[in-house]
């Protein structure tokens, strides 16, 4: 399980580095509506990684560079709101082994009426903000990852707020 979470991460950091695409461009609806069934905007039309359990679906936005993903993950697991943490807190856990960073400013908070985790980290230079949450067995995680300076404000806020459940 720790491999897989690697790897995650190792794609993250990568898709953050040679993702950029060049020109302004209106926030584009991404829906999802057969397995994960979330949709969401991205400042471009995303690409989309759906192998196996883990799907990466990301996109770029040119100024601020930012990078914007979403992450879902089908692991089998029956989640409550303490095994959810604790998942969590493991994946938070690897993030600091594997990258030498620490994840700073963890918080709870409500998302889409459920628990969510919110944190922060750093490694390579790269500032990230992370929503972690969880819906019918499915884990999902919503992250900002600016390309050089702070997460964006108002498009943080354009990202998180357009994400929703579909039935």
């Amino acid at each position: 399980m720790k491999t897989a979470f690697r790897l995650s991460i190792i794609s993250v950091v990568l898709l953050s580095l040679f993702s950029f695409k060049y020109g302004e461009g209106d926030w584009v609806s991404y829906s999802e509506k057969k397995k994960a069934k979330f949709s969401v905007q991205f400042p471009e039309k995303p690409k989309a990684d759906k192998k196996g359990n883990s799907w990466f679906i990301s996109a770029t936005l040119d100024e601020p560079l930012t990078n914007f993903y979403v992450s879902v993950n089908f692991e089998e697991s029956n989640y409550t709101e303490q095994t959810f943490r604790d998942k969590v807190k493991l994946n938070i856990g690897v993030i600091e082994d594997i990258f030498s960073t620490k994840v700073t400013d963890i918080k709870e908070m409500q998302f889409n009426g459920g628990l969510c985790m919110e944190y922060r980290y750093e490694m390579y230079g790269l500032k990230s903000l992370v929503r972690a949450f969880y819906k019918d067995n499915k884990l999902f995680e919503l992250t900002c990852n600016p390309i050089v300076g702070d997460v964006p404000e108002m498009q943080k806020e354009k990202f998180f707020n357009s994400f929703h459940y579909l039935p």
